[in-house]
């Protein structure tokens, strides 16, 4: 197909819109588990595979929305005969590795149809275990393509570096370059511009590869970065004082990597402790089924659920102003008291909401199922992250420790090499090596961003303000080491 866009000049061009057959498989099978527990909440309470289908085109993740709209669309304007023909038309063009999120979405197909609700509940469980091993699946794909390209940023990013420090001296004594060996200049564009530019086109293979990353737009704010220009006053002070260009900058650079960690901190923490009332939140779904089935109203259930687990306490709070102020109208009263801090957990809750309007016990079983797929996405994904952790760990001691250390102790040995050979040509090594260290720790921030599957500007920022004071003042040390 194709569609027209009109551009500022007033012309207008062709633009392939997006198939199925286009969508990256990882980040959809990422998408897969929520996108089963939303139809969940649908289907299980009853609803048609129309509603759910909607339901997912409306609010559902990125791509999984994206692709869902070409089935309302296909359906709506007959192009298909139905919701179901039009769903089964989209999943048949998705790419062979998609084949787990195909099964499950075919499995919850399946589910609507069903005419016992003991048989719709089961055939949704194994709808959400096909999505949860597709998920798995990925995540083992992913951690075990990881060693090549971090062998690669390590071996370029820290090796090169050294190795260029410790045979430059020596490749002038020899005469290997003639009268014409390698200047200053070429140096400082090796390590500050080639080097870097391959470590950054071997992160973006990494990002590109992440089944973890958002989809979407994530909004960064490149505002949080503003601190480490603090770095540049310090500088200034310290070489007014007679300190050298070195010593100045580390000390700079360590006090603006200091400054920006702790600007960021609050809003760090602010973001755990969100993270944290969110799976007690989920965690809260599932006892939440249990009152209801032994008999309790949907409101004392929930706020029962709630106030049980100490981190909700702010939800918990907000919760009961909400349903005493609400009128009736308790679905905006849930998503006002629970969406900031997870909005699944608020679409959940209404879905269960609407179930119960029809049988309480009903909606307890829908909460029992949800929840448990909730805490099970949660597990696998805890899963995956932890397979990624001495990964994402040795990047960073490398940039913080390892790369600092080395570097630093070959200016160190440069020095009477230099003297040896009779070259002062290298005397502005130590200042090179200073900035591309600091070039270093914010690649490599984030570089383990992506691997996290967190790329946010501030997350980013975060992991910057720790490796950089590390980084600069074992540098500063090391280079002040004499052989």
């Amino acid at each position: 197909m194709i569609q027209e866009s009109v551009h500022r000049t007033g012309r207008r061009t062709e633009k392939k819109v997006r198939t199925a057959r286009d969508i990256k498989v990882p980040p959809l099978l990422n998408e897969g588990p929520e996108v089963v527990g939303m139809m969940t909440v649908v289907i299980g309470n009853g609803g048609s595979l129309d509603v759910a289908v909607r339901n997912v085109a409306d609010s559902g993740p990125a791509l999984s929305a994206e692709m869902f709209r070409r089935v309302v669309d296909r359906a709506d304007t007959r192009i298909e005969a139905d919701m179901k023909s039009s769903l089964t038309k989209e999943l048949s063009q998705l790419r062979d590795g998609a084949a787990a999120y195909s099964m499950a979405i075919h499995m919850v197909m399946s589910a609507a149809e069903a005419r016992e609700a003991g048989e719709r509940e089961r055939t949704l469980r194994d709808a959400s275990e096909i999505a949860l091993s597709g998920l798995r699946e990925a995540g083992k794909a992913y951690s075990s393509s990881l060693n090549a390209p971090c062998m690669a940023v390590f071996g370029v990013g820290i090796m090169m570096p050294m190795i260029l420090m410790s045979i430059l001296p020596m490749l002038s004594i020899s005469g290997i370059f003639g009268s014409q060996s390698i200047g200053m200049g070429q140096l400082a564009v090796i390590t500050l511009v080639l080097i870097p530019a391959i470590v950054v086109a071997v992160m973006a293979s990494i990002r590109e590869k992440n089944p973890f990353m958002p989809s979407g737009k994530t909004g960064n704010n490149y505002g949080y970065l503003l601190p480490l220009a603090s770095a540049a006053p310090v500088y200034l002070v310290l070489a007014a004082a007679g300190a050298g260009p070195v010593t100045a900058g580390c000390i700079g650079c360590a006090a603006g990597g200091a400054i920006l960690f702790i600007s960021v901190y609050p809003g760090y923490k602010r973001e755990t402790a969100r993270r944290r009332r969110a799976g007690a939140l989920e965690d809260a779904v599932f006892e939440m089924g249990n009152r209801l089935i032994a008999g309790e109203g949907f409101e004392d259930a929930l706020t029962g659920s709630i106030c049980a687990r100490e981190e909700c306490g702010p939800v918990a709070e907000a919760l009961r102003r909400e349903l005493s102020i609400c009128r009736g109208d308790v679905r905006s009263a849930i998503t006002a008291a629970i969406a900031p801090t997870s909005p699944t957990v608020a679409d959940t809750v209404c879905g269960i909401y609407d179930a119960g309007l029809k049988d309480l016990r009903d909606a307890g079983r829908l909460a029992l199922s949800v929840g448990r797929q909730l805490k099970d996405q949660e597990t696998v994904r805890r899963g995956i992250r932890s397979d990624l952790r001495g990964m994402m760990d040795t990047m960073f001691s490398t940039a913080a420790v390892f790369a600092p250390l080395v570097l630093g102790l070959s200016t160190s040995m440069l020095t009477p090499l230099t003297a040896i050979s009779g070259d002062g040509g290298f005397s502005g090594t130590t200042a090179v090596l200073m900035v591309y260290l600091a070039e270093l720790c914010v690649m490599i921030a984030a570089l383990v961003s992506f691997l996290e599957g967190n790329a946010r500007t501030e997350n980013v920022a975060r992991r910057i303000g720790m490796m950089l004071p590390v980084s600069m003042l074992v540098f500063l040390i090391s280079t002040n080491f004499g052989f």
